[in-house]
């Protein structure tokens, strides 16, 4: 069976891992000049950045790779002597692109979440395809943005292309 649905690899992002309690988001609020995400799963997209909840103390910045440097150092900096974490973690992800009519059908062979649940401007982490991955809806039952870790991602590309109807 062969699904309407488009798979890219991400290529121009950074992604960078914020660990802190409440109490120090408001630095990194003000660095940004935004309001974070006060539940998690859900995302919060600007034209510059992204900011992602995964859980309570715990967020992903996500951002050009040119602004990589620029945000590490202003998002560290705003935390310095807090008990708080800023990683870039670029390298350690994968990201893909999956889009297209089918893109819950394609994805829902593999995640072990009900996809039809989740909105637009939400995210997610889960097993996918026997792996972890994190889920960003860009358009709910049209669009996701799929990160898994970079060790996995010739896997994970091989599995989705499976998944579309595409043989080897």
């Amino acid at each position: 069976m062969s699904y309407q649905v488009e798979v890219s690899s991400l290529a121009d992002y950074a992604l960078i891992n914020l660990r802190g309690e409440t109490q120090v988001t408001t630095n990194w609020e003000a660095v940004l000049d935004v309001t974070f995400p006060k539940s998690a799963h859900t995302a919060l997209i600007s034209r510059a950045f992204s900011i992602l909840s995964l859980a309570s103390d715990h967020w992903w910045v996500r951002t050009a790779l040119k602004n990589e440097d620029d945000f590490f150092h202003r998002l560290s900096e705003a935390v310095s002597g807090e008990h708080a974490a800023v990683t870039v973690v670029t390298d350690h992800f994968q990201g893909f692109s999956i889009k297209g009519p089918d893109a819950v059908a394609v994805l829902r062979q593999g995640f072990s979440l009900d996809l039809r649940r989740l909105e637009s401007g939400q995210c997610t982490r889960g097993g996918f395809a026997r792996c972890g991955a994190t889920l960003q809806v860009v358009e709910s039952g049209r669009a996701y943005e799929l990160f898994v870790e970079a060790s996995y991602s010739e896997y994970v590309e091989r599995w989705l292309k499976m998944a579309q109807g595409h043989t080897f």
